[in-house]
């Protein structure tokens, strides 16, 4: 028995794995600790998230992963390094915070004829707002 490192997300994780010729055959149970995804009936889940994998026994031969099948099912960009025995993992996409909010705040500002206009009265509409100043 050997060990591997994973790299996710600024963490280093030593888990206990096996060489098959040029792959790298991983405990589960150490995979799901160093990324937070197991192996289910329904495919590979973290939390609520489910990737479906068709051929169970191509990803998990004899009850360990197949690293390289198992980043190839999850799209997760990754360096694997069998001779090293250290593998560098991207989080996946659904551990990523949501993307910011497009909506602006509302804001009143005097016109060029010195009238109130306050930016919500335009409604619910797409908008492209331009500014400029003299300096």
């Amino acid at each position: 028995m050997t060990t591997v490192t994973l790299l996710v997300g600024g963490r280093e994780t030593a888990i206990d794995a096996r060489r098959d010729d040029d792959r790298l055959l991983v405990d589960p149970d150490g995979f799901a600790r160093a990324t937070g995804w197991t192996l289910r009936p329904e495919g590979l889940c973290r939390d609520e998230v489910c990737i479906p994998v068709r051929d169970v026994d191509a990803v998990a031969p004899g009850g360990r992963l197949d690293l390289h099948r198992v980043v190839a099912a999850l799209r997760l960009p990754a360096a694997i390094d069998t001779d090293e025995l250290v593998a560098a993992l991207a989080e996946h996409a659904s551990a990523a915070p949501p993307p910011p909010t497009t909506d602006a705040a509302d804001f009143t500002l005097p016109t060029l004829s010195g009238e109130p206009f306050t930016f919500s009265a335009i409604g619910r509409k797409k908008k492209v707002l331009t500014t400029w100043a003299s300096w």
